[in-house]
């Protein structure tokens, strides 16, 4: 399988999000949070909504993505959103980028949470699978709302499967 260092965001069944202003930024609830990120990066080629992308972190959040480098060895590559902005932008406007969630495991304690939410993707209108792989979101409650603080991510290979516990059935 080959594999894509595009940063898959995270990210759950596509859902067509439009891209304007008039959005609801009800983040109360998780779900409404790791929606809105798997939404606002899948789509058809061309801009993304990065000004919700931007409004679902804390203003301190961060991310970052595991990869393996050339001598086969695991390094963490890290960024923040504007940074991943940077990083993917580009190829958002001239690919299409299909994301979706495949199994979910949230735990919360307080105003914390810990969601590990598996996922893959597909490029422009390929049906073949591109990438899985497994996004750890770190969330806070502040202001009456959920906010990203921290999403990892790692990519699934033939010897770093999925846990069957993670996929939906």
């Amino acid at each position: 399988m080959k594999r894509f260092y595009i940063i898959p965001l995270f990210f759950s069944c596509v859902f067509t999000i439009a891209q304007s202003s008039e959005k609801s930024n009800d983040f109360s609830k998780i779900d409404q949070v790791i929606t809105s990120l798997y939404g606002v990066i899948s789509g058809p080629a061309g801009e993304r909504d990065w000004e919700l992308f931007k409004s679902l972190f804390h203003e301190n959040g961060s991310m970052g993505a595991i990869r393996l480098n050339a001598e086969g060895k695991r390094d963490f590559l890290y960024f923040d959103p504007e940074g991943y902005i940077d990083r993917n932008g580009g190829f958002f406007k001239q690919n299409g980028f299909y994301e979706e969630e495949i199994g979910r495991e949230v735990k919360v304690f307080g105003g914390v949470a810990q969601v590990f939410t598996a996922y893959q993707f597909r490029i422009n209108d390929q049906k073949e699978i591109a990438q899985r792989g497994i996004n750890c979101i770190q969330l806070v409650f502040e202001n009456n709302r959920w906010y990203i603080t921290n999403i990892v991510w790692d990519t699934e290979s033939d010897t770093n499967k999925i846990p069957e516990s993670l996929l939906k059935h």
